[in-house]
């Protein structure tokens, strides 16, 4: 049985036609993440052991990610989507939300898009929409990317460089 992401069985309602967690309260992406996953947790009525015995995570992880104390892994969330009989993809959206917005809180940087960016995904009625998070979201992803491939790329110079002084007796 699926739940809306608007707090009720199966369609809208809640919180008045954006995504559950959007509104005036100006709530932190990793705030609605856990909002959203213990609405669901208590609708469900499943209990942090019951989540512990279906997931291969423990009951203090659950507690910890439903109150706030640590973002839950892409894994944990698909885990809890799945022993929660819900489709994954509008909480792995809001948890990619949440590691964008500690990604900008550590650099500095400003979470992309501001206040409209809060929003996108939402549809009226409540639910979550496709992935597409505007202009914003492709950035941390790329920067992520040649990050990576920075890093990569370093250590491909180091190895070339000792293999170099190596062959030279150096």
């Amino acid at each position: 049985m699926a739940i809306g992401a608007g707090g009720t069985r199966g369609g809208s309602g809640g919180t008045g036609g954006g995504c559950a967690g959007h509104g005036s309260r100006g709530e932190t992406p990793s705030a609605e993440l856990a909002a959203e996953m213990r609405r669901i947790k208590d609708v469900m009525e499943l209990s942090y052991g019951q989540l512990a015995q279906r997931t291969h995570y423990s009951r203090s992880s659950w507690e910890r990610f439903l109150n706030q104390k640590q973002l839950p892994t892409r894994i944990a969330v698909e885990q809890f989507a799945a022993a929660s009989g819900q489709d994954p993809r509008p909480l792995l959206i809001r948890l990619e939300r949440s590691l964008a917005h500690e990604s900008a809180g550590r650099t500095g940087g400003a979470p992309s898009g501001g206040a409209p960016s809060a929003r996108a995904g939402c549809v009226p009625g409540g639910a979550a929409g496709p992935a597409d998070d505007g202009p914003g979201a492709r950035p941390v992803v790329r920067s992520l990317a040649l990050l990576t491939a920075g890093a990569l790329a370093g250590g491909l110079v180091t190895l070339l460089a000792r293999d170099s002084r190596l062959r030279h007796g150096l």
